[in-house]
């Protein structure tokens, strides 16, 4: 996969017709910031910079949002349930990076058990795309085998800026797969230097995996620095059992 270096992504943000860092202030109490703009390459690579990112329905315009409160995970500090250690070991399945990025999105958008709403629409998926074709955008996939007819069972995405990675959304198909996903998105994170996680928004799945949260005053101090440090894009291939062994 072709990757822009971080000065590049920098040089495209700055040429973005909004400039969230300028509005952030607007927030309301839920950290809404405000509607419209659009999803060009260049207005996620200055929100995401600025730690604002897209969130909206289906039939709404596209809403802008920075938390009052940010969960987050610090790589290093993540420590897998004995659970989930003893579910890597037990199965066959294989894990790589930005294998199939598309196919990961896709699978996020479906309905969940308990929705069938979804905001992860075309226009989403094309916009994450393009991110993704710059090297901008990673996934993390986990297959049912490492056989070349393996069928996609787990995985996540996100947008990587420096040494934040962002995290979109994540899905399974068979139990324990995203939380496989995420678990090697940790362990490769700290690999690649890494060193905050940003999750958004609370919710209970992620508070299980170790999230925390923080002030939005504080992720943003940490994000202004983070996002101007050069670090090697997450990339990186093993079978559950190879990870158990190294992060178990």
């Amino acid at each position: 996969m072709p990757s822009l270096d971080l000065a590049d992504l920098h040089t495209i943000a700055d040429r973005a017709a909004f400039d969230f860092g300028r509005i952030i202030d607007l927030a309301d109490e839920d950290g809404f910031i405000g509607a419209g703009a659009d999803l060009s390459t260049a207005t996620l690579l200055n929100a995401y910079r600025s730690g604002v990112f897209p969130w909206f329905g289906a039939d709404d315009p596209i809403c802008w949002w920075c938390p009052p409160v940010r969960c987050v995970v610090h790589p290093d500090d993540f420590h897998p349930a004995k659970s989930l250690i003893r579910t890597a070991k037990k199965m066959s399945w294989y894990i790589t990076t930005n294998h199939a990025f598309g196919s990961v999105m896709t699978a996020c958008a479906a309905p969940r058990a308990y929705s069938d709403d979804t905001w992860i629409n075309d226009e989403m998926i094309d916009a994450y795309t393009k991110l993704h074709d710059m090297g901008a955008a990673m996934s993390v996939e986990v297959w049912d085998s490492a056989a070349d007819d393996a069928k996609l069972v787990g995985g996540l995405y996100g947008v990587q800026y420096g040494a934040v990675f962002c995290g979109e959304s994540m899905f399974h198909t068979q139990k324990d797969a995203s939380k496989i996903a995420f678990w090697a998105l940790m362990h490769l994170a700290t690999s690649a230097g890494i060193r905050l996680i940003d999750c958004q928004l609370e919710n209970p799945h992620l508070m299980s995996l170790g999230a925390t949260l923080i002030p939005r005053d504080e992720f943003l101090t940490a994000l202004a620095t983070l996002n101007r440090t050069p670090t090697p894009p997450l990339s990186g291939r093993m079978s559950t059992r190879e990870l158990a062994l190294i992060g178990g």
